[in-house]
């Protein structure tokens, strides 16, 4: 919540009481600041939120998809390529080890999260400068995958002290509609970071795309270096503030309760219930990436580029319906209801598709339910995530998150390594009932989960 102030243009004499989101008193004396705390500001939070994971979504959008179409399309084989994507691709399958540095390592003075954020932010800037500067060629393999590797890993460490913050500081009230404006961000900066990198490597060439990534993230880290999480924290390492005591309560310090924390945490029955449902909704997003533009190609005659331009538009359809509807519906219903509507929707929308198969070959068919089906996705996502958020303790929150995240990711790797044997078992239409078989499992799960979550406070174990 936003606390009374007094401005007399240079100092701030009040002694304030701070409450953020169910935390203890922050008491904060003599402070100068111009700008309010993360901690205090509600429309702060959000706008940090939301343009950390612009921020985040370009480089994914440059790395992911704009540098391996250049390379497609500069002749570069199928093995050049692969390598690079899997060089981009294994910082996020390790990240769940950057959670367990975060919670263990902290420069408390600056807050729990904020150092490493600005420290991954820095390099994500330098790595990309760099890599405009030695522009390498379409057959300088190693070197494109060397950049992408460090670029790719800083940008994991910002991805998770981004989460751990929106854990720490968001309250519950706030939390699905924080969630629409992260899984938001992301899918605009992506979609962003795909479409103009991707114009102006042809156009003005690699450098200069590559350079306007660099200088959007510094933009983004600039407002970092201007606000604190808490009140009275230091801005910079070598300026005046200190650790709150909400920070140092919170901190663990230590490998054994930090693990023993961790573990506790995510094996409680809803923690558990939780977890299985975001497996059920990855396992459906990974059987569709598959299918999907076999459906297309196939049987609806579309040319990859045109699947390429449906994909580009439907996430950014997603993105905006995540910022201007999904969050702030969820937090009107609640993240138990949210998900049971969601999987509903999608168990139907993919018997639907299995139903109508005859208009498989409409443009107009395949369009609504590639924007339909992405957007249920994110849908129950947004739901889940924020359930998983409220249940993160406090203490190993970025430990614990990334664990959720990565059950996610393991369902989005099964749902794609099963295509081959659910084609087997009946081609395209036993994929679209896996999906709907995901849908019913996952309404189950959250069936099972109780109406009310209440964040979990642990105790550090000893």
């Amino acid at each position: 919540m936003t606390t009374p102030r007094l401005h007399s243009g240079s100092l701030s004499l009040a002694s304030n009481l701070v409450i953020s989101g169910g935390d203890k008193l922050d008491i904060v004396e003599n402070r100068t600041a111009f700008l309010p705390s993360i901690s205090e500001n509600r429309n702060l939070r959000f706008f940090c939120i939301f343009i950390m994971y612009v921020a985040q979504g370009v480089p994914i959008g440059l790395f992911f998809f704009a540098i391996p179409a250049w390379l497609a399309a500069s002749g570069a084989s199928a093995l050049e390529i692969g390598g690079f994507v899997s060089a981009t691709a294994l910082p996020w399958s390790l990240k769940f080890i950057n959670g367990f540095l975060m919670d263990r390592f902290a420069f408390l003075a600056m807050g729990r999260r904020r150092a490493w954020l600005i420290g991954a932010q820095i390099i994500m800037v330098l790595g990309l400068l760099g890599l405009a500067f030695a522009n390498p060629s379409v057959s300088d393999i190693a070197l494109l995958s060397a950049f992408s590797f460090a670029i790719n890993t800083a940008t994991t460490f910002q991805d998770v002290a981004i989460d751990g913050l929106a854990v720490d500081l968001v309250p519950d009230t706030e939390r699905a509609r924080a969630n629409g404006l992260m899984f938001g961000g992301q899918s605009v900066g992506i979609a962003a970071g795909t479409a103009v990198t991707g114009y102006a490597i042809p156009v003005y060439g690699f450098p200069i795309a590559v350079t306007g990534t660099a200088i959007l993230v510094g933009l983004v880290l600039a407002v970092i270096l201007v606000v604190r999480e808490r009140p009275n924290e230091r801005l910079l390492p070598w300026s005046e503030g200190q650790a709150s005591q909400t920070s140092l309560s919170r901190h663990v310090g230590k490998w054994i309760p930090l693990f023993k924390n961790a573990w506790s945490a995510m094996l409680t029955r809803e923690s558990i219930l939780v977890a299985l449902a975001m497996s059920m909704n990855g396992l459906a997003y990974g059987i569709y990436i598959g299918a999907m533009p076999m459906i297309a190609t196939d049987i609806g005659g579309w040319s990859d580029a045109e699947f390429s331009a449906l994909s580009a538009s439907a996430a950014l359809i997603t993105g905006f319906l995540c910022i201007f509807v999904f969050g702030i519906f969820t937090d009107k219903v609640g993240t138990r209801r949210a998900a049971l509507l969601g999987f509903t929707a999608m168990m139907l929308l993919c018997l639907g598709m299995v139903v109508a198969q005859a208009n498989w070959t409409s443009p107009v068919f395949i369009r609504g339910f590639a924007i339909g089906f992405l957007s249920l996705n994110y849908f129950i996502t947004v739901a889940l995530v924020a359930a998983a958020m409220r249940l993160c303790s406090v203490k190993v929150a970025a430990t614990q998150f990334t664990l959720y995240m990565a059950i996610s990711n393991l369902g989005i790797s099964f749902g794609g390594g099963i295509l081959g044997l659910l084609e087997g078992l009946g081609g395209y239409p036993a994929m679209l009932l896996a999906i709907a078989g995901a849908a019913i499992i996952g309404f189950v799960l959250v069936s099972f989960t109780s109406r009310v979550s209440q964040q979990i406070e642990t105790t550090i174990l000893t």
